[in-house]
């Protein structure tokens, strides 16, 4: 096995990550220890919308970035975060009208504070997500780390000054800690700026590409969205912010497992594409007992009385939430693998048919008058089984010249 792999890419990619998701472990503490319901509620949906905004502004440009190694890196990097911008500016509407919409279900907050927020949040975390891929391409080991370990850390770290010394306890402050931690991560965009150097080096690799269409990675990216969107949005509108509070915490935090699994594997994979590596089933193992060992976790905090007993309806969410994520952690250790043997378009049309069935789970139960905990089972088992056996075809495509 070759140690290039692991030295210059999916170590750091994990330490990184890791690292990540111990500060959002901390930053979730906060948020269930020093923070109401409400008010986490209120800063979930303007993150839900401030990454909605990112994603969809971004198009999935940071996968094409690391699946395209015959395209020069910076002159690549530069026209996919121009586009973005394009994108951001028209985008915003939208994203202004997904908090209106929100916000007929909550009397806290104030609406055009939210646009504000969601709108800066987008624009520093639409950035902050383009240098994590462009480190795998042109940054040293410790960038990648960094650029990784960083946001979260700055976040969680502001979050708990101002809860703990300063008494500030409303959605602002998290809100404020979020951007200051994705505007930290933007500064690894920082070689953009610069003239393109002649060392910079492409890699013709015929079996790795993303053949999609731009028209159809943002029709992708804009399903993905929009379901993802609707779920924060509508479930505050129907049940409140306090019960989307408790469903949006736990998606934030078991959600950042099966993301460390594609930013420390499938990207590194993408980004390394003639390196020697262990089966992505060691990622997939290691993903899903990260997702039960959580639960258990939070399980055991909640009946210990270690979180507050507003935090209480936490617990009806922590399994249905657990198993939905376990089908996500699947799919992501495979989700190079499209990528990696010329199937990327079926692979896009999957994930868009799988968000068509999502979007009908969140809006159907409500109008059939289904109690909130039937939904929620439905909706997260229904998406965890699909998730899983879209993994299973991933894991069986026929490699070609690549490694397994």
């Amino acid at each position: 096995m070759s140690g290039h792999f692991w030295r210059s890419g999916a170590l750091p990619a994990a330490m990184g990550s890791l690292g990540s998701l111990g500060a959002q472990a901390v930053m979730a503490l906060f948020l269930l220890r020093l923070f109401e319901p409400q008010a986490v509620g209120i800063f979930s949906v303007i993150a839900q919308v401030a990454f909605g905004l990112a994603t969809l502004a971004l198009a999935q440009s940071p996968m094409s970035l690391l699946a395209n190694q015959h395209l020069p890196a910076l002159p690549a990097a530069r026209q996919a975060l121009l586009a973005s911008l394009r994108r951001w500016v028209w985008l915003a509407p939208l994203a202004a009208l997904a908090l209106w919409w929100s916000a007929r279900g909550t009397s806290g907050g104030n609406w055009l504070t939210a646009c504000a927020w969601a709108l800066t949040i987008g624009l520093t975390q639409m950035a902050c997500l383009l240098a994590q891929s462009l480190s795998l391409r042109i940054h040293s080991p410790l960038s990648i780390a960094f650029v990784r370990l960083v946001p979260p850390v700055l976040a969680a770290t502001m979050a708990g000054v101002g809860a703990l010394w300063l008494d500030w306890r409303s959605s602002n402050v998290l809100t404020a800690a979020a951007l200051s931690g994705y505007a930290a991560g933007a500064l690894w965009l920082s070689p953009l700026l610069q003239s393109d150097r002649s060392t910079t080096q492409s890699l013709s690799v015929s079996a790795q590409a993303d053949q999609r269409s731009e028209r159809l990675k943002f029709l992708h990216t804009l399903s993905d969205v929009f379901v993802a969107t609707a779920l924060a949005v509508h479930w505050t509108s129907v049940y409140g912010a306090a019960e989307a509070g408790c469903l949006l915490v736990l998606l934030r935090v078991m959600g950042f497992v099966p993301a460390l699994v594609s930013t420390a594997w499938a990207q590194v994979v993408l980004s390394r594409p003639l390196a020697r590596r262990p089966s992505s089933a060691l990622a997939a193992l290691a993903g899903c007992v990260s997702i039960w060992a959580l639960g258990l976790t939070i399980g055991y905090a909640l009946q210990a009385g270690w979180l507050s007993a507003r935090w209480s309806g936490l617990e009806a969410f922590v399994w249905p939430v657990a198993l939905w994520q376990t089908g996500a952690c699947l799919i992501a250790s495979a989700s190079h693998r499209p990528f990696r043997h010329g199937r990327s378009v079926s692979y896009t049309r999957q994930c868009m048919a799988l968000n068509a069935v999502q979007m009908a789970l969140v809006f159907v139960p409500p109008m059939l008058g289904w109690p909130m905990q039937l939904h929620l089972w439905t909706l997260a088992g229904s998406l965890g089984l699909a998730l899983s056996v879209q993994a299973i075809w991933a894991s069986q495509l026929t490699p070609k010249n690549v490694p397994l």
